[in-house]
């Protein structure tokens, strides 16, 4: 099939779930300012502000408990109707009352529920075609070249109105991308409207131990290679690096790792996803250990460069790999909220590191968690496979 053909066949997905991952890519855009602002413009301590930006990370690991149950009761249009309206309402409530801790925590919870189920509905119908690792890294990459300009467009709109202001910026994007999902028209039946009996294999969910060792592996990944994300810029500072030049050099370093998303579903649909993934903790692992460890800012950077494109390079890999797990793509539709919400596990992780055994202990714990990778995926390559799989 040609590069042509295969964009318009899988066009209408394509769409959708990159406007589904762009909302989490939104949440990780916004994030910094909106702690910054939280401690400045509220009072909110660190702690507090910290908890506020990661609850909506956490929402979406919540939405493993639903995102199943509701792909086998609703169609696809009624899932991301009431998604949709549910996270830009909160986001909305969030603009007017963001003084009030409370209320923001629970809008911020409920907001991430609303992305984990889009990205798990609409990777689900990925994890179905036989181009599933192609397809989970266009939409990756997607996502993560659309967060280096809402970085920048959350930064511009709370600096002119704060906390407001960033909630603001984030309503209008999340009505963008929720409009752009209604572009893939799913074809199957709503089982609840329709009064045909479901299929035999959408009844029953083969939770296996292989299923949740993948699980357990890629939550570890996400977690343990993100920890540095929390202190690149207290690294780079330490190196002499201005905060404005360190934002462009590390700006530059995410755009190009963007590509890396795309290079991994691909060589996942050549290689198989084990073999790709092995090498990605190694690179991984060793990418981090240099930019912690790192004396000038030369090797700061040429650590930092293969550490965040590793985590880039698997993520399209360990959904597809997700995507193995059956033929409905219940697991993939499990796994993306999960592997999303390690994101937030990595903010708590690495300042409770960085806390007790210094900086230069991130090193060690990233090292740790590559090691468990490498372990849990060898013990799932062991075990048995789901055989059976059906293209979209």
């Amino acid at each position: 099939m040609s590069r042509f053909a295969f964009l318009r066949l899988h066009l209408g997905l394509i769409i959708a779930a990159s406007a589904a991952f762009s909302m989490s890519t939104l949440f990780s855009s916004v994030k910094p300012v909106l702690l910054t602002q939280f401690m400045n413009e509220v009072g909110f301590k660190a702690g507090l502000a910290g908890w506020l930006v990661a609850a909506p990370f956490i929402g979406i690991s919540l939405a493993t408990f639903v995102v199943a149950k509701l792909l086998e009761r609703y169609s696809y249009r009624r899932i991301i109707s009431y998604a949709g309206l549910l996270l830009v309402v909160c986001q909305i409530v969030n603009s007017m009352f963001f003084s009030n801790a409370v209320s923001t925590l629970l809008l911020q919870l409920l907001s991430g529920i609303s992305v984990g189920v889009l990205m798990g509905v609409t990777s689900s119908f990925i994890a179905r075609s036989n181009s599933a690792g192609t397809l989970f890294g266009l939409v990756d990459m997607i996502g993560v070249l659309l967060m280096s300009f809402m970085v920048a467009g959350a930064s511009m709109a709370t600096e002119k109105s704060g906390l407001a202001g960033g909630f603001i910026f984030s309503v209008i994007l999340s009505v963008v991308f929720w409009l752009a999902m209604f572009v893939y028209k799913h074809k199957a039946v709503d089982r609840v409207e329709s009064q045909s009996a479901p299929e035999p294999n959408n009844i029953a969910f083969n939770i296996g131990l292989r299923p949740v060792l993948i699980i357990i592996m890629g939550v570890l990944f996400v977690t343990f290679s993100g920890q540095g994300f929390a202190f690149m810029f207290t690294i780079a500072t330490n190196l002499g690096m201005t905060f404005e030049e360190s934002g462009n050099r590390i700006g530059i370093i995410l755009f190009v790792s963007a590509f890396a998303c795309l290079i991994g579903g691909m060589c996942s649909a050549k290689f198989g996803p084990e073999k790709p993934l092995f090498l990605a903790f190694i690179v991984c692992g060793a990418g981090w250990t240099l930019a912690v460890n790192s004396t000038s800012q030369s090797l700061f950077l040429l650590g930092l460069f293969p550490a965040i494109c590793a985590l880039q390079f698997c993520f399209p890999v360990l959904l597809a790999l997700a995507g193995t797990l059956d033929s409905q793509g219940r697991w993939a539709a499990v796994a993306t909220p999960l592997l999303t919400s390690g994101f937030a596990w990595a903010a708590v992780l690495s300042g409770q590191v960085v806390e007790t055994a210094g900086l230069s202990a991130l090193a060690t714990s990233t090292q740790v968690g590559m090691a468990m990778c490498i372990l849990l995926l060898v013990l799932s390559v062991l075990m048995p496979k789901h055989k059976s799989k059906v293209a979209a």
